[in-house]
C-alpha cells in the first residue's frame, strides 16, 4: 500500500473503511481471501476492498447504494440496508465516488476514490 495522508473528518472516513471491510467479511466464505489496496494516483486516493463471496447480481448493482436496499435477503437480520448508502453520501460529500464491480471468477470489489486534499 502507498503511504497516504488524507485530511477529512476521521469518523466519516473511518465509517467508509469499516463498512466496506465488514461487508467483505460478512459476504465472504469461510477462509475466503479479502484483498485491500490503497493507492495514490492522478485524480486522487483510491481504496478498494475485494472479497471472494457470491458477488452482486448485475441487475442489483444499480440499486446497491440506495437507502434500505439489501441484495441478499437471507441476511436482513444482519443489517438495515443503510451502510452503502451512507458510504456513497460521505464520498459524494468529499467530491469522491464509490463503485462496485464483480470480481472474476467470484466475489466483488468496491472502490472509493477521494480527491487529494
Amino acid at each position: 500500500m502507498d503511504e497516504v495522508t488524507y485530511y477529512g473528518n476521521g469518523s466519516l472516513i473511518c465509517h467508509i473503511w469499516s463498512n466496506l471491510l465488514s461487508n467483505a467479511i460478512k459476504f465472504s466464505p469461510d477462509y475466503g481471501k479479502i484483498t485491500i489496496v490503497l493507492k495514490r494516483r492522478e485524480g486522487g486516493i483510491y481504496f478498494s476492498v475485494a472479497d471472494e463471496g457470491e458477488g452482486v447480481k448485475e441487475e442489483e448493482i444499480k440499486h446497491i447504494f440506495n437507502k434500505f436496499y439489501q441484495s441478499d435477503t437471507s441476511r436482513k437480520q444482519e443489517g438495515n440496508g443503510l451502510g452503502l448508502a451512507i458510504v456513497k453520501k460521505i464520498t459524494d460529500t468529499y467530491g469522491g465516488e464509490v463503485s462496485v464491480e464483480n470480481a472474476l471468477p467470484r466475489g466483488c470489489k468496491f472502490t472509493v476514490r477521494l480527491p487529494e486534499t
